[in-house]
């Protein structure tokens, strides 16, 4: 795991709404965990997060 992504692990860790949203894609759907710990990593202070259905991609 790079850095960024255990930037971005321990981002969803420290709030319950994301870490609950990610824990969920864990056990339902595994790509899109990996895909929100992505756009987290990447994108981390964003707030209102939405799954772009067209794009395949998180939003912010």
């Amino acid at each position: 795991m790079s850095k960024r992504e255990q930037t971005g692990l321990s981002i969803i860790n420290g709030h319950i709404g994301k870490r609950w949203v990610y824990e969920n894609y864990k056990k339902s759907n595994p790509d899109m965990a990996e895909k929100y710990l992505q756009f987290i990593s990447k994108n981390q202070s964003a707030q209102y997060i939405i799954w772009d259905d067209k794009k395949q991609k998180f939003t912010a």
